[in-house]
């Protein structure tokens, strides 16, 4: 029987007092032991978490943290998939063979092939709103340089990355948090290209971590982003007005179910079933029902309670179901589509939901600010109401699915500058 765990290797000590994170590869009674990727890789004891086999989400212990830690994901994936075709196989494999398997470089040098392929992978993963990201990141770079087909790795240095970005903001207009959001894919597909061998760490424009002089800083383009919440007097407005035309109804209850469902996204939402509604029993002996899934982004388990409002939402859905009853929510329409075909479905049901709710906050009277809302709003207005009503942030997150209380953060409104005066005041009483 073989096992595959990532650990932090502290019988290996660098003279900087690092260690490396390794996969720890078990078969029977033997063991091996393989690096993830290069000196990034290399931490201190204190940075590791060892119940989750992740680096601790701390900023300032780490401030790559978000990036090691999907990578780390990544490999153990890739290497689970390799036991797996052995095993599908029936290959009495060894250390050796897996390694071969596990080190396997693509004949990839030039961006443009590394990039398609990128894109290919996560198509049969089945995320295909990253391949879509990262195809439409891939036509920008070709817009910006006609010649970017014949480029290779090393041509992506820090005089590239700074003629980019005047491209992005000066004749495609992009604002500074969408071209950081452009340029952090960007990065991600060249600490890739890096790890696996075919990138260029002599070019790498974005950390002096391999010795640059002169790197282009994407942190300098982050600036504090609009909360997206609704304050709980429209959103009491919102679940007691009635809504005769249906399209608009059906918005209101998708964007109620969010709301009141934990903050759940709305592709969760499009695939959940009878199957997920799960009941238990507390000490006294009375019935608990509930909604368990896997979310898709994070396949983390998501709890939510079905409340009074909760359960008034399904019996809304059950009348107005288009789906054949396969789902809980009348948002898939057609039954026979599938993977990047269903996922473009659902994207397309999202937009018209978001359409559907400026439509809302117009009859509502919505203030100004308002009238743009969509179904992102409901997540982080439940996240802030929630905060408001005096939940713990450790409770939020684990409500939202956050792995990082760090993360939550970004959905919380600020307090406004009264409560501030208020909390002031109040600091020795």
């Amino acid at each position: 029987m073989s096992k595959i765990r990532v650990v932090l290797y502290t019988s290996k000590a660098y003279k900087d007092g690092t260690y490396p994170i390794m996969l720890r590869l078990t078969k029977s009674s033997s063991l091996k032991y393989f690096k993830i990727g290069d000196e990034r890789f290399n931490i201190l004891e204190k940075q590791w978490n060892k119940e989750f086999s992740l680096v601790k989400a701390d900023k300032r212990l780490n401030p790559e943290h978000e990036f090691i830690n999907n990578y780390i994901k990544e490999k153990l994936n890739q290497a689970n998939k390799i036991l797996e075709r052995f095993e599908e196989k029936g290959i009495g494999w060894t250390f050796n063979m897996f390694e071969q398997e596990y080190r396997k470089k693509p004949k990839i040098s030039k961006v443009k092939p590394f990039i398609e392929d990128q894109v290919t992978q996560l198509k049969h993963q089945g995320k295909y709103n990253s391949a879509s990201i990262l195809t439409g990141n891939l036509f920008i770079l070709e817009k910006y340089r006609s010649d970017f087909s014949k480029l290779h790795f090393q041509d992506i240095d820090v005089d590239f990355i700074e003629g980019f970005y005047l491209y992005l903001k000066n004749v495609r207009n992009n604002k500074d948090t969408t071209i950081g959001i452009t340029l952090r894919g960007l990065r991600s597909i060249l600490n890739e290209a890096i790890n696996i061998g075919v990138g260029s760490k002599e070019a790498y424009p974005f950390s002096k971590i391999y010795g640059a002089t002169k790197v282009f800083k994407i942190a300098k383009l982050e600036t504090r982003t609009k909360k997206r919440f609704i304050p709980k007097d429209f959103l009491i407005k919102l679940r007691d007005a009635e809504f005769i035309e249906p399209h608009l109804n059906w918005a209101k209850q998708m964007f109620l179910f969010s709301f009141f469902g934990s903050g759940v996204n709305f592709k969760d939402m499009a695939f959940l079933t009878e199957n997920d509604i799960q009941i238990r029993y507390s000490e006294n002996g009375n019935e608990i029902k509930f909604i368990e899934f896997f979310r898709k982004k994070t396949r983390e388990t998501i709890s939510i309670p079905i409340s009074f409002e909760i359960d008034k939402i399904l019996d809304w859905a059950k009348a107005n179901n288009t789906n054949g009853h396969k789902y809980l929510l009348p948002i898939i329409t057609n039954q026979k589509l599938t993977g990047e075909e269903l996922n473009d479905h659902i994207t397309q049901r999202r937009k018209r939901l978001n359409k559907h709710l400026r439509i809302l906050a117009s009859k509502l009277e919505f203030p100004e600010g308002l009238l743009k809302i969509s179904s992102y709003y409901a997540r982080h207005s439940y996240a802030t109401t929630m905060l408001r009503n005096g939940a713990q942030i450790e409770k939020i997150s684990e409500a939202l699915g956050h792995k990082s209380t760090l993360t939550t953060q970004i959905y919380l409104e600020s307090f406004g500058i009264e409560e501030l005066a208020k909390l002031n005041e109040d600091l020795l009483k």
